[in-house]
């Protein structure tokens, strides 16, 4: 009997035809076999491999946008404006007030931008005062505005206490030369003999200086033992007030004239020459210094007007009847001291006059540097 051969891999079997083997030694399946499968099953499969990939996708714009929204809330904000932010944000205007609307989604054929969160005006708001930015912002506008409160207060400084004190030397520095120019003798101490002051005659009227020239000096013995003050011509600021001197009204009259010999100081300020004002009492004495001699006139009164009352620096302040050969003293200064609301009136009559060579009266002889 013949033994039949061995089977092996490639040899086919009975009734059919061998199958071509793939590289990894399996059978292919013949055309019409991939023919007979489904199809349905594949678009299946390739529908379910696009869900999850959307899937993927839509999660990981999420991700991104909850980062966006993180990122766009501020870490730090200022809790001392937010009573300022809620009243704003919370107004009623700003119910009928939208953000602009939020763009539409992606569809097929779109770019694949994401699409703009809708942000009401009250968040955008809120937003905005509370971001970093606004806080550093408002940090640079206080530091600018206490720099220049600190500016203002210098200047102030120099204005009321530094400024005031170079100018108050200044003038007593001319002042005490113009005493030593006029003085030319002392008038010696009083003694008990003494019955009454000298007749000089009438006083004579002194020659009207230029404006701005100095003519003068005032002596207030209220005022302290070292009170001498510089008299000029005119009423400028510049030129005389600004000084630290008394300035003479061009219009009034002159020392020795009869009438109203007026003038003008500043009160605080400058020297701050009439700043004791309030002090002076009826009958206290006011001494007035030129080349001629010695004015003196004694305080009759004070009163508190408006500024536009110029009346007091005419030839009979107030009005009223005029008496023969009186000569009056009106020295007009700010009130209050550190304002300009009301002017401050000092009048003063004139008690008698001594020429130069005599010597100064005896209330001020310690007063004269001469």
């Amino acid at each position: 009997m013949t033994t039949p051969p061995p089977a092996d891999e490639t040899t086919p079997p009975e009734g059919g035809s061998p199958q071509p083997l793939d590289d990894e030694g399996t059978s292919k399946d013949s055309p019409s076999e991939a023919a007979s499968s489904d199809p349905t099953d594949s678009v299946n499969e390739e529908k379910d491999a696009a869900k999850t990939l959307a899937e993927s996708i839509e999660a990981d714009g999420s991700s991104e946008s909850d980062h966006a929204d993180d990122a766009e809330e501020p870490d730090d904000y200022d809790e001392s404006i937010e009573a300022a932010v809620e009243a704003i944000a919370y107004h009623p205007v700003f119910d009928a007030i939208e953000a602009a609307p939020s763009a539409a989604e992606d569809g097929p054929g779109k770019t694949g931008k994401k699409a703009k969160k809708k942000v009401s005006v009250r968040q955008a708001l809120r937003t905005f005062f509370l971001s970093r930015g606004f806080s550093r912002g408002l940090g640079v506008v206080g530091e600018s505005l206490i720099t220049l409160g600190v500016v203002v207060m210098m200047f102030l400084g120099w204005q009321l206490w530094v400024n005031d004190v170079i100018i108050f030397n200044s003038s007593t520095v001319v002042a005490e030369e113009n005493a030593k120019k006029w003085t030319t003798s002392k008038t010696p101490l009083p003694t008990v003999t003494d019955t009454a002051a000298p007749d000089y005659g009438p006083a004579p009227v002194m020659s009207k200086a230029e404006i701005d020239t100095v003519f003068g000096n005032i002596y207030i013995p209220r005022f302290g033992n070292d009170y001498i003050k510089v008299a000029a011509e005119g009423v400028d600021a510049e030129g005389v007030l600004n000084r630290g001197y008394f300035g003479h009204y061009p219009d009034s009259n002159l020392p020795g004239e009869a009438g109203n010999v007026a003038f003008a100081v500043h009160r605080a300020g400058h020297g701050s020459p009439f700043r004791e004002a309030p002090k002076l009492r009826t009958g206290d004495l006011i001494v007035i210094q030129t080349s001629n001699g010695y004015y003196s006139y004694k305080v009759r009164n004070t009163e508190y007007v408006m500024p536009s009352e110029v009346s007091v620096v005419s030839a009979i302040p107030g009005g009223g009847a005029a008496v023969d050969g009186q000569s009056l003293l009106t020295i007009t200064t700010c009130n209050p001291e550190l304002g300009n609301n009301e002017r401050l009136i000092t009048y003063a009559v004139m008690v008698g006059w001594q020429p130069a060579d005599a010597g100064p009266p005896k209330e001020i002889a310690t007063m004269v540097k001469a």
